[in-house]
């Protein structure tokens, strides 16, 4: 008896995923309105969001893109640094969709422990801030109070000629043009909003060349499908790895 239960449990969650692709109102709004709560009160980490405006860029037509100027003031000193970013953050409502959709998908439940770990690792991963193009800065290599410069294109760390990684500088108004719009030399590991791998976009059946700079045309093709779907292909390929 217990079997059957869980096999139909699978065969519910499996039928909610599948009207969820095609578009129909299926995903639970319990659920929904308990994750969308959680991202709400967690907009204050979206650190890059001030003085946004629309914006343009190449290959994110159609897409509601902000270039934001924004400040940040280092903890060990006060020293404050400026830089501008091109964001495509997503609301609170569509983060929702995202992590219910994908907690469907890879655990057949919505319930708050597979819902809470994906919900939590996207703010530590990234505040939920997706950087198109510009700089970043983050305390992380070490955690010392200070804030480094990191160079994005398309949610992924990169590097950039002429922009010093992991700088703990002000950067330059000719580094901060260059990271906006200048060729990259090399492309990192980690894909946001959640921190996917190469390795877990290839595990989830991903057929992409994902080598070097290649990584980022991918990030940017899923992420964008994504902005448009309730289904996020680089959510769910970290989730069955870490769930």
């Amino acid at each position: 008896m217990k079997k059957l239960c869980c096999i139909c449990t699978l065969f519910l969650a499996s039928l909610i995923f599948t009207c969820a692709v095609r578009g129909e109102n299926a995903l639970p709004s319990i659920n929904l309105q308990r994750v969308q709560k959680y991202f709400e009160g967690k907009i204050s980490s979206r650190y890059m969001e001030q003085n946004c405006q629309p914006t343009t860029y190449d290959g994110w037509e159609g897409f509601p893109i902000q270039l934001c100027s924004y400040a940040v003031k280092d903890k060990k000193d006060g020293t404050r640094k400026s830089a501008q970013v091109i964001l495509l953050d997503a609301s609170p409502e569509k983060l929702a969709r995202w992590v219910v959709t994908t907690c469907l998908k890879v655990k057949g439940t919505t319930k708050p422990d597979c819902t809470d770990r994906v919900s939590k690792r996207i703010i530590s991963q990234s505040g939920a801030q997706f950087p198109v193009a510009g700089i970043v800065f983050e305390d992380i290599l070490p955690v010392d109070g200070v804030n480094e410069i990191y160079c994005f294109r398309n949610g992924v760390t990169v590097s950039v000629p002429g922009v010093p990684h992991r700088s703990t500088r002000q950067p330059t108004p000719q580094e901060q043009a260059k990271s906006l719009h200048d060729s990259i030399a090399s492309t990192f590991r980690y894909a946001r909003i959640v921190g996917t791998t190469r390795e877990e976009y290839i595990a989830n059946g991903g057929k992409e060349d994902v080598q070097g700079n290649k990584w980022i045309a991918v990030v940017k093709k899923l992420y964008q499908d994504a902005f448009n779907s309730v289904v996020n292909e680089l959510m769910i390929a970290w989730a069955k790895k870490n769930l």
